[in-house]
């Protein structure tokens, strides 16, 4: 299991440093993070695994595309901006990536399942529709790490859709410490992205098969990460914390 940490209460030293620190990562990001993603992609060594399964469904048409909430920095060189639009929390976090993903050159869309969720439920039916791809992240904006919000199948059986599973490897990489261990990779470092066999959501699909569904996807998700991870001869870098089990989506997993 995950360690567990006891937050400070708000009011005392450490919760204020505590936001102090996230506010000046913010400021930082903001700043510095698209500059940084272009120099990073270009400086890395790229590697993608099974790249036969995104070529064949992109020739096919518009593709969701699924990966974990902390790998969205590490993706993002791996995706034509002009093609892709990005699903992005209405967070102080969301804000940040609103820009960055703005400034890399991303279509966003701005909701979750828990704030503006039937709106951007609507603008990724017309993006797909207008042929763009859509990048999801099914653990976000709260976690639990690598929880699964029903979104992602229910958009899939709605559209008629395949939901392609990425998982990203590095070698070298900064964490910010944050409930999705984010990571953001090192000038240098060899990039992995390690594309799974697709799933798509039959449209006749019940409620417990929607459910079963959301379940295969995380589940091929982590095999894309392990598989990309192995490829560097290295274990992935949540191995130690992440549960195995399947949590519930929608509240933040304790450090």
């Amino acid at each position: 299991m995950s360690p567990t940490s006891t937050r400070p209460g708000p009011g005392t030293l450490r919760y204020r440093i505590r936001k102090a620190r996230q506010r000046a990562t913010r400021r930082a990001a903001v700043r510095f993070g698209a500059r940084y993603i272009r120099y990073v992609g270009r400086k890395c060594t790229a590697t993608e695994l099974g790249a036969e399964h995104r070529r064949s469904l992109e020739a096919q048409g518009p593709v969701l595309i699924a990966l974990w909430h902390g790998r969205s920095a590490a993706a993002a060189p791996f995706f034509g901006q002009e093609q892709t639009a990005v699903l992005v929390s209405s967070s102080e976090d969301g804000n940040v990536a609103t820009t960055i993903l703005g400034q890399l050159g991303y279509e966003i869309i701005r909701g979750s399942s828990s704030k503006g969720g039937v709106r951007a439920l609507r603008q990724m039916i017309a993006t797909l529709e207008s042929g763009k791809h859509v990048a999801i992240t099914p653990d976000g904006p709260r976690g639990p790490m690598h929880s699964m919000s029903p979104g992602l199948a229910f958009l899939s059986r709605a559209t008629g859709t395949p939901v392609l599973p990425v998982g990203v490897g590095f070698d070298r990489a900064l964490s910010l410490g944050s409930w999705d261990h984010y990571t953001v990779p090192k000038p240098g470092a060899h990039l992995v992205v390690s594309y799974q066999e697709p799933f798509l959501v039959p449209r006749k699909a019940s409620p417990e098969e929607l459910v079963a569904a959301s379940s295969e996807i995380r589940l091929r998700i982590r095999a894309a990460e392990r598989e990309a991870f192995a490829h560097l001869g290295r274990e992935p870098d949540w191995s130690d914390w992440a549960p195995e089990e399947e949590l519930p989506h929608g509240g933040e997993q304790k450090r």
